[in-house]
């Protein structure tokens, strides 16, 4: 829980920086699209104006950025959510509110002004820019959210006749006869020992999903709540060693009798 504070504040830090410098009416050359355009161009736009508005909308995405580990240490993922959804919208909107009706820009040059004195009208060309920016922005941010839903919700076991499923990021199907024992061990994986990530997902320490290599149990699937105990240990051929826990602990001990009853009939 605090690598999420931690990871949340080394990126803030430079964010800050960042921030302050522009807010100083200084560092245009760090805003992108700004920092391609010719000299001429670039002399027709109140650089002070626009480096304070990217500054505030710095600041703004900061603040915002430590209600992600807030909400991941108290269990609230709608408020996740909210605030993963307004610095999206935020950086859009900024992006087409800096880019539509010629602002910050200190006076039109001759070949953007219509015969009556009113501005021109966007080009077809930028329009089509920036819907293509933001659908590639909504594609990136869909992406990042199924990562997050998928790697932030508990797994769901499914029995079979022959098999046992796991339904997780990471998820697998289990032959019952390659499963040899089902323990429920009275710790959290934090406790029992969590080891390395070598291929999964690791949201500062909590919820785990995926490859883990331990000095003491050696390649371990995990599909846990590192501070959630009791967790479900099942171990069999091929060196199948994966855990199970929930954020409820009766879940947890329910989903231990289902599999044990289906391991052992008993």
């Amino acid at each position: 829980m605090l690598a999420g504070w931690i990871i949340t504040g080394v990126i803030a830090v430079p964010f800050t920086i960042l921030a302050i410098v522009l807010l100083n009416g200084k560092g245009a050359f760090l805003i992108a699209g700004f920092n391609t355009m010719s000299e001429e161009k670039r002399a027709t736009y109140d650089e002070k104006a626009l480096c304070r508005a990217v500054g505030w909308l710095l600041i703004t995405i900061t603040v915002i950025m430590f209600l992600f580990p807030l909400a991941i240490s108290l269990q609230q993922m709608w408020l996740f959510w909210v605030s993963f959804i307004f610095v999206f919208a935020l950086t859009i909107g900024f992006a087409i509110y800096a880019n539509t009706g010629n602002r910050f820009r200190k006076s039109l040059t001759p070949g953007e002004q219509t015969p009556t004195g009113e501005k021109k009208p966007m080009s077809r060309g930028k329009k089509v820019a920036i819907v293509i920016g933001i659908v590639f922005s909504v594609q990136i941010c869909i992406g990042i959210g199924i990562m997050i839903y998928q790697g932030e919700r508990d797994p769901r076991v499914y029995i079979h006749p022959e098999s046992i499923q796991i339904g997780a990021m990471y998820g697998l199907t289990i032959d019952k006869t390659d499963i040899d024992e089902v323990v429920l061990i009275e710790k959290s994986m934090g406790e029992i020992g969590i080891g390395t990530r070598t291929n999964g997902y690791d949201s500062g320490g909590q919820a785990l999903k995926g490859n883990f290599l331990s000095a003491e149990h050696g390649h371990q699937l995990l599909f846990v709540y590192a501070g959630s105990s009791p967790t479900i240990q099942i171990t069999g051929a091929q060196g199948l060693n994966i855990f199970i826990s929930y954020r409820d602990s009766e879940t947890t001990r329910n989903t231990y009798r289902l599999l044990s009853f289906t391991v052992t009939g008993e």
